[in-house]
């Protein structure tokens, strides 16, 4: 044999005598049942934080989406209101209403930002619908549908679960605008 071969199998020989005399103690028996059973409690642990940062990240998605889409109809209305006749109202682009969906939405939330890749997007639809044939599924004067997505992941152990999509609408009415038919300035 060689040198090496001998010195792996002593150096084998060593960590087998010193397992059988772990394992023959009572100690050692106790301190392999809290290995095992400390692993079960972490991942118990771990899935109590994250169900909990789930639900912060839903409630602040929630009140984020809310918030921004008065916010943006308050500033709608108040610019109709201030207008001169012809009434005419302008309205905030995408891009400021995730500005305000950041004001409201974090820490909890990242940065939003309104192109499809961001997490979290945010689309924003102006609607007119004070015309001469009116939607009737649809709230009546100029509104707002705020939609927010978010892709929630799991802390510890994203890859096995992958990501959990969060998606909020609202629609927010600008005051003032449900009679007559103003027009919609730009960004719109």
């Amino acid at each position: 044999m060689t040198q090496v071969a001998i010195f792996v199998s002593s150096l084998n020989d060593f960590f087998v005598a010193k397992c059988k005399s772990f394992y023959k103690t009572k100690k050692s028996a106790a301190a392999v049942e809290f290995a095992l059973s400390s692993l079960a409690l972490f991942l118990f642990l771990l899935a109590i934080v994250n169900i909990g940062l789930l639900g912060f990240s839903i409630s602040a998605m929630e009140h984020g989406v809310q918030a921004a889409a008065r916010h943006a109809a308050v500033d709608a209305a108040h610019s109709y209101e201030t207008s001169t006749s012809p009434k005419s109202f302008s309205c905030d682009s995408a891009s400021t209403i995730a500005t305000y969906f950041d004001g409201y939405a974090d820490p909890p939330l990242p940065t939003a930002g309104t192109a499809t890749t961001d997490n979290p997007y945010i689309s924003a639809t102006w609607t007119n619908n004070t015309g001469t044939t009116p939607l009737t599924t649809e709230p009546p004067g100029e509104y707002l549908k705020l939609t927010a997505t978010y892709r929630w992941s799991a802390i510890g152990f994203p890859a096995r679960f992958g990501s959990i999509t969060l998606k909020y609408t609202t629609v927010a009415t600008v005051m003032g605008t449900t009679t007559g038919s103003p027009t919609m300035n730009s960004p719109c």
